[in-house]
């Protein structure tokens, strides 16, 4: 049987209280056909973060993706491994071969044509990182939680910023195409 969904909101037009999400949400939720019991996985993606960076002479364009969780709630099981194989395919943090990092499938590309700026440009490809608020967000939690670490609303700050590398959460190197040794685990997922 497929998952409620938890999240209510009120409906503008009547008043009635609805889930929050969307129509296609819905749809997907309350079709027969699309059972989590034959073996379907519908996980959304909460945020994509995209920033560009210059270091040197060499420009980055710097991604990642965050799942939230709200209510100090976290994934269910079939979300975490979706979005843990979507984490491992999508990171290109590159290691020497005498090092090793978690959960990352293969070769990433460092390049990618930006449709922007009409050329092909070097990513940084972060993975999926999960954001976890006691409350609602930053301004009503009491604890705010990166990937199982607790952190404060200015580090979540440096990390959407880029400001942090949000593997180690220690402040990012676009030196090389090595990056330093990681003290963190890459993933909660």
């Amino acid at each position: 049987m497929t998952r409620p969904f938890y999240q209510l909101t009120d409906c503008p037009y009547c008043g009635k209280r609805i889930t929050a999400e969307t129509a296609f949400g819905r749809w997907i939720r309350n079709n027969p056909l699309l059972e989590s019991s034959e073996g379907f996985s519908v996980v959304d993606q909460d945020y994509w973060v995209h920033r560009f960076k210059v270091y040197g002479k060499r420009s980055f364009q710097l991604i990642m993706g965050i799942e939230i969780k709200t209510r100090n709630s976290s994934m269910i099981e079939a979300a975490r491994d979706t979005l843990h194989l979507v984490n491992q395919i999508m990171r290109n943090r590159r290691q020497t071969p005498t090092k090793e990092i978690k959960w990352q499938a293969g070769n990433a590309p460092i390049k990618a044509v930006s449709i922007k700026n009409r050329k092909k440009i070097f990513i940084r490809i972060y993975g999926v990182h999960l954001l976890q608020f006691s409350g609602l967000g930053p301004e009503d939690s009491t604890t705010i939680r990166w990937d199982g670490e607790n952190i404060n609303e200015e580090t979540l700050t440096s990390l959407l910023r880029f400001d942090l590398d949000p593997d180690t959460l220690r402040p990012i190197d676009l030196r090389s195409h090595h990056s330093p040794g990681l003290s963190m685990q890459v993933s909660l997922f």
